[in-house]
C-alpha cells in the first residue's frame, strides 16, 4: 500500500521506483500482487499515464492515511529516543539515595526536563512487575529471579563509631568487639564475619542495638550508640566531616555486588541505559 501510494503521487511506475530506490519491474510486481490479493484492478495502465479505477481511488485515500500515520509514528519514536520523557520508576535501597541514585536522576532531569521520575527508596525488595517498576537496584542477586541483571559494581562495609564513643572506650582492639555495644542490621544477625588478610572475626556482641536500615545504623553510630558495620559509600562524608571515625581499619565486611534488575527483553530504553551507565561510573568512583 505504501508503494501504491507513491505510484499514485508520482503518477508513474518509473518515478515511484526512483523515489523508493526500487526497480520499475519491482514496483509493478508489488502493485500486481496488491491487486491479486484484493481481487480487484486498481490502475488502468496505458503507455502515457495511469488511471485509477473506482476501487483504486478508494484505496488511494486509505493508503495516504496509512503513510501519514506511519510517518507520524516513526517521528514520535525518534523524538522519544532523542528526548526521553514520561514516567521512570526505580526502586533502590535507602542507603543509595544521597550519593548514588538521586544525583544521577538529577543529572538526567537537567538534560531531559520532561522525565517524570518515581523513586522508591526502601530496603525491602520490590518486585518489578507487581509494582510496575522499570528498574530495581538490588544488593546481591534475587533468588530464583527471572529478571535480567546488570552488574553495577560492589560495595564494601567498614566499621565506624563516633569520636565520642571512641574517646569513651579508648583505642578499640579486635578482641574488644564482643564486649562493646554493636549496631546490628537485620542481615548481620547470626554469623556475620569481618575479614583481615585471611583471618576473620565475628561481628557479634551481647550488647547489640538492632536497627533495620543502614541509614539508621549510621545515625545511631553518629549518636554514639555503638560500633556499626555499614557500607563505606554511605559514611564517607560523615568520616570526612568528623562525625564518624573508622574502627579497626584493617578489617572489612563482605564485598557485596550490586545489580540493576529489569524485565525488558530487547534493548533497554535510552534513559534507562543512561541511568545504568552513569550509576556504574559512580560505583567505580
Amino acid at each position: 500500500m505504501m508503494i501504491f501510494d507513491e505510484v499514485v503521487k508520482t503518477g508513474s511506475f518509473t518515478k515511484a521506483a526512483q523515489a523508493l530506490g526500487h526497480t520499475k519491474s519491482a514496483v509493478s510486481q508489488y502493485i500486481s500482487q496488491l491487486e491479486a490479493d484484493l481481487g480487484v484492478r486498481l490502475l488502468n495502465r496505458s503507455t502515457r499515464r495511469l488511471n485509477l479505477t473506482v476501487a483504486g481511488q478508494q484505496l488511494a485515500r486509505r493508503s495516504e492515511q496509512l503513510v501519514t500515520m506511519l510517518s507520524t509514528s516513526v517521528e514520535e519514536v525518534v523524538s522519544q529516543l532523542a528526548a526521553p520523557q514520561g514516567r521512570l520508576a526505580i526502586t533502590a535501597p535507602l542507603a543509595f539515595d544521597t550519593e548514588l541514585v538521586t544525583p544521577v536522576i538529577a543529572g538526567l532531569m537537567r538534560e531531559y526536563p520532561k522525565l517524570e521520575p518515581e523513586l522508591t527508596f526502601t530496603d525491602e525488595r520490590l518486585d518489578l512487575l507487581s509494582h510496575k517498576l522499570d528498574l530495581a537496584i538490588s544488593v546481591g542477586m534475587q533468588k530464583d529471579s527471572s529478571y535480567h541483571a546488570i552488574l553495577l559494581g560492589d560495595i564494601n562495609s567498614i566499621l565506624v563509631a563516633s569520636p565520642e564513643f571512641i574517646a569513651c572506650h579508648g583505642i578499640i582492639e579486635p578482641g574488644m568487639l564482643p564486649a562493646l555495644p554493636l549496631i546490628i542490621l537485620p542481615w548481620q544477625q547470626g554469623s556475620t564475619q569481618i575479614e583481615n588478610k585471611g583471618s576473620s572475626l565475628a561481628f557479634h556482641s551481647a550488647a547489640a542495638v538492632k536497627i533495620n536500615t543502614s541509614l539508621g545504623a549510621m545515625s545511631a553510630a553518629i549518636k554514639g550508640l555503638g560500633v556499626a558495620l555499614v557500607p563505606e559509600i554511605l559514611v564517607n562524608q560523615a568520616i570526612s566531616d568528623g562525625r564518624l571515625q573508622q574502627v579497626l581499619p584493617d578489617y572489612n565486611g563482605e564485598h557485596r555486588q550490586v545489580y540493576a534488575l529489569h524485565s525488558y527483553q530487547q534493548q533497554l530504553p535510552l534513559v534507562i541505559r543512561l541511568f545504568v551507565e552513569r550509576l556504574k561510573l559512580r560505583f567505580a568512583a
